[in-house]
């Protein structure tokens, strides 16, 4: 385990919220799509196997390449990294705007998909050598929220932007406010340098074995690993509840479309609560691997009542609430854990790499074994017993990293 590389003596908190930023509009990525996917299909001509394919992208690069692209983060430095991110999904946003068929939309979503996760994997090594080690928790706080907080706001905007703009002018307006946020970051850490040290020129096959070396090294002590998994457990429950939230409100309670879907992102919304939340009770002492505990349980014993049928729809709707509030401490927990479970602390980037490699994989194969799972039993009631599963592998998993941490505290 590690702390920072090179402590710093005040906290840069523009800097934080810089990296933020560049998180939330990542996310936005992500939230454009499920209210504008009817439209684009219709557009298009896309089959539904290739509009799934069009959501799936981001998670499927997240899977393959998420420890690698950390790895490049820390050799490359983490600013000019995550300038890059925003940089590709804006030009691949703006491809998208001028797609006319399945295979177009999808070479652009996967431009897309590899900026997102470059952003999203280097924006932790950009925080780290930004805060000091006492505000470093809080700060994590603060950065578990881009996704709940981008991801929804999105979700929001686009049914109203749809009418307005359609599809392709919501695309162009990603574009453009991903290009515009890239400049306003690079002004913003202009003092503040790379975050790698410089690198003398080598060969190829040098930095390659690099790479390789760090990935190792990374993969060599359990504390990532673990993170990784039990983020899994954490993004396969709430993707499965909350992407099947709309749908089990229109099927099981009658609702309509728009109502299910406003309801759905305020669901999603307050999950940036419990990221700051966690984020707050970690700065001032909590223990990690509890508040991971406290999570994964809330969600699990939520989702028995989210589908018992004995409960009204305000119930139902105040456990979902609950759901993603008390669940966003997980998320505030992991990540501010890539610090101090990185075998070194110029591996922060690597060690996040394969964090997200397990949010992708939970994100992945989460909604597919709920569906799968419904689908075979003929009714949500089922839904439970998956997300109680994954939920107690989470505590396991929690308990483990506590005492890792406790062994290290001794040490």
């Amino acid at each position: 385990m590690s702390g920072q590389a090179e402590a710093v003596s005040e906290t840069r908190w523009a800097i934080v919220l810089l990296a933020c930023g560049a998180g939330v509009v990542g996310a936005f990525q992500i939230g454009k799509m499920p209210s504008a996917l009817p439209v684009l299909r219709a557009d298009l001509g896309l089959t539904l196997v290739a509009a799934g394919w069009v959501i799936s992208m981001f998670n499927v690069i997240g899977v393959t390449a998420g420890i690698a692209i950390g790895a490049v983060a820390d050799w490359l430095g983490h600013r000019r990294v995550i300038l890059f991110g925003l940089l590709c999904m804006g030009v691949g946003s703006g491809l998208g705007a001028l797609s006319g068929d399945a295979l177009a939309i999808l070479a652009s979503r996967f431009v897309e998909g590899l900026g997102s996760v470059v952003v999203f994997v280097a924006g932790p090594g950009l925080i780290v050598r930004a805060v000091r080690p006492a505000d470093m928790r809080l700060a994590f706080g603060v950065w578990g929220a881009y996704m709940p907080a981008g991801t929804s706001l999105m979700v929001l905007l686009t049914p109203l932007l749809l009418g307005a703009v359609g599809w392709r002018g919501i695309w162009l307006a990603n574009a453009a406010l991903l290009t515009l946020f890239a400049l306003w970051l690079a002004l913003g850490t202009r003092d503040f340098g790379a975050t790698a040290a410089p690198r003398p020129p080598r060969r190829v096959g040098e930095v390659l074995a690099g790479l390789g070396r760090d990935i190792r090294a990374t993969l060599s002590v359990p504390g990532p690993l673990l993170l990784a998994l039990c983020f899994a457990t954490y993004t396969g429950n709430f993707l499965a509840v909350l992407a099947f939230f709309p749908t089990f409100l229109i099927e099981e309670q009658g609702l309509g479309a728009a109502t299910a879907a406003a309801l759905t992102a305020l669901a999603i919304a307050v999950n940036v609560i419990g990221n700051l939340t966690g984020g707050w009770l970690l700065h001032h002492g909590a223990a990690r691997w509890l508040l991971i505990v406290v999570a994964a349980l809330v969600m699990g014993l939520a989702s028995l009542g989210i589908y018992a049928d004995g409960l009204g729809m305000g119930a139902r709707y105040g456990l979902c609430i609950l759901f993603s509030m008390v669940g966003g401490m997980l998320p505030a927990s992991v990540l501010g854990a890539a610090p101090v479970h990185a075998p070194r602390p110029g591996l922060v980037a690597t060690t996040n790499g394969l964090i997200m490699q397990g949010a992708n994989l939970g994100q992945l194969v989460g909604p597919p074994a709920l569906a799968a799972l419904v689908a075979a039993t003929g009714g949500w009631r089922v839904a439970p017993g998956l997300v109680m599963t994954m939920a107690v592998l989470g505590v396991l998993l929690a308990l483990w990293i506590g005492v890792l941490e406790r062994r290290a505290a001794r040490a």
